[in-house]
């Protein structure tokens, strides 16, 4: 009888990017390095990670709105994370 070792499944590395792209259109929230919050609609992301958000709104930490800007541009290398299906997870602030 010989036994059959199984190996572990190696999990599929996704690109960050493709989840971004498949984001487009929803409501997200970008935290950049410097500690600043944007929460926008998702319009369009490019190659280096910059990204453009329509009706964006910079928030406070408690999640209050402290500025609304409208259309911004958001330079990749400034971006610490980028939260997908905020409108879900906060959907008090998406209501605004």
């Amino acid at each position: 009888m010989v036994a059959t070792v199984r190996q572990p499944s190696t999990p599929k590395l996704v690109s960050p990017l493709k989840y971004l792209r498949g984001a487009i259109n929803q409501i997200v929230l970008v935290k950049l390095k410097d500690g600043t919050e944007y929460v926008g609609v998702l319009e369009l992301v490019d190659n280096t990670m910059n990204v453009v958000l329509s009706d964006c709104e910079e928030i406070d930490p408690e999640g209050k709105p402290t500025a609304k800007y409208g259309r911004v541009l958001i330079r990749g290398s400034h971006i610490l994370f980028v939260s997908i299906n905020y409108g879900q997870v906060a959907p008090e602030i998406a209501a605004r």
